[in-house]
């Protein structure tokens, strides 16, 4: 083909991924629904009109007398109360509708709020896509496939809920993204930004803090190694991170004396404590139970020889389940010891029984943790594969998608260190490592996993070019692949 007919068709097919992303969104937006909000999702909203509203953080009932709070993490909600002081000044007296229960109007367009999110995500992931394969007529048709199932799988799941898997989803896309153009350019400023976006996942996903001790100073040797360029790269990434994420730092420490981002992990991690008891039987047991339900009906059942009913009271599944009648009843009723789900044993039960504050949840929880370190190192697996089933497809298009995208993503960084490619691991080094952190620090719930799920489908963009790129090369030696990584 001429050069004129392939930046014609490269014109198109931009134009292309344009309507597709404006198709999406109205999609999505008829999509939307006015049903009351969760008990996470009201605390989002309520943190949101309290401080535009009253002038304080906080997820306290809305009230000009609510007092400041952490509980949750602030930067999807300031941006959220951004929005609705936007909306409250186009249209006066919006925010003066706010209660309980919330007006109908007022839980839609806090629901629309999304739809920016969504559109920032998909040009993230179509910008990133273009930064990886070349030439751009491929990496614009590859860039509609995945806004295409990152919609269908994840998207459409997010839009009616008010809490942050939408928010971190879009800025870990954009996070590969700096990161990305911080390597091809090598200036300072792409690092300084980069480490800027870092903070803001920081900001909506506190555990990304703790990642960051590690991920910042391995990005910075990734990219420079032992050289002089090292120490400037990590003042760069470091100081773009501390400049977003220290006056909230600065904030709590001034109101509670914790230099903390938000509030829960204490909770996390002693049920996650709870977990790493698990025998050796429910080890094995973990891998059915938390895998998809189709997986389960169709290949595990009549292998492992175990059932839906074993999720019962009387079942030997019992310890998996999240809302067992006969649990709550034992909490009603103080039986703490009773309790048989280990995440109400963690979350209730002993918390209960032993009058627990927070500091001393945490306190037994690392106490728990060193008693039995190899434990903790075991679960990691069982944890692990309940996180990785972030597409909560559930049918088998979906459940072979779902592995085959994160299996991309977690090979990624192994993919950098084989092919000496660092694009492969610009993209992946954040989700990675919070994936890690999860399944060893938390319970690792799928919707912790599902804003991995736009990376892991541009990873699995990446690695289907590779392949595509050898096999070229392989058939055809000496002639340039069509397509292939940049």
């Amino acid at each position: 083909m001429s050069r004129t007919l392939i930046r014609r068709l490269t014109y198109v097919s931009a134009s292309a991924v344009v309507l597709l992303i404006v198709w999406m969104l109205i999609q999505d937006l008829q999509g939307i629904n006015s049903k009351p909000f969760g008990s996470d999702a009201l605390q989002n909203v309520r943190s949101s009109v309290n401080l535009f509203k009253h002038g304080v953080y906080s997820s306290q009932p809305i009230s000009a007398d609510v007092t400041p709070g952490y509980r949750r993490e602030p930067f999807p909600n300031f941006f959220l109360g951004l929005c609705l002081r936007i909306k409250d000044i186009l249209s006066p007296g919006f925010l003066d509708q706010v209660g309980r229960p919330f007006a109908e109007s007022f839980i839609a367009f806090v629901k629309q709020v999304n739809l920016i999110w969504a559109a920032v995500l998909f040009v993230g992931m179509w910008f990133t896509t273009a930064l990886v394969v070349s030439p751009l007529l491929a990496a614009h048709w590859l860039a509609s496939v995945e806004i295409f199932l990152v919609n269908k799988y994840f998207v459409v799941n997010e839009v009616n809920r008010v809490k942050t898997e939408l928010v971190v989803a879009t800025i870990l896309v954009w996070l590969g993204f700096f990161l990305l153009k911080a390597v091809r350019s090598r200036s300072w400023r792409w690092f300084f930004v980069a480490g800027s976006v870092f903070g803001l996942v920081a900001l909506t996903k506190a555990s990304a803090a703790y990642v960051g001790l590690v991920v910042i100073p391995l990005a910075a040797f990734a990219l420079s190694g032992v050289r002089k360029r090292f120490w400037p790269l990590l003042l760069a990434i470091s100081f773009g991170f501390i400049l977003t994420v220290a006056p909230w730092l600065v904030r709590n420490q001034v109101h509670f004396s914790k230099p903390v981002i938000a509030g829960g992990g204490d909770d996390v991690l002693l049920i996650r404590s709870v977990f790493n008891q698990m025998n050796a039987r429910q080890f094995g047991d973990a891998f059915y139970a938390y895998a998809p339900e189709k997986v389960r009906l169709d290949l595990l059942e009549s292998w492992i020889g175990l059932s839906e009913a074993e999720f019962s009271c009387d079942g030997r599944l019992a310890v998996f389940t999240r809302d067992l009648e006969c649990d709550r009843q034992a909490l009603k009723e103080q039986r703490y010891g009773d309790v048989l789900s280990f995440y109400q044993r963690g979350k209730r039960a002993i918390p209960l029984e032993l009058s627990l504050d927070k500091s001393q949840k945490m306190s037994l929880a690392l106490s728990q943790f060193r008693e039995k370190p190899l434990n903790a190192l075991l679960t990691v697996f069982p944890i692990g594969w309940r996180g990785f089933w972030g597409f909560r497809g559930e049918t088998w298009p979906g459940i072979v998608l779902n592995f085959t995208a994160y299996l991309s993503l977690l090979l990624a960084p192994v993919l950098a260190l084989v092919e000496r490619r660092r694009s492969w691991l610009m993209v992946s080094i954040v989700p990675v490592s919070l994936f890690a952190f999860y399944s060893l620090f938390s319970h690792f719930l799928p919707r912790y996993s599902s804003p991995f799920v736009p990376v892991a489908l541009i990873c699995l963009s990446m690695l289907v070019v590779d392949i595509l790129e050898r096999l070229s090369k392989r058939l055809s030696p000496g002639s340039k692949p069509i397509v292939r990584l940049s």
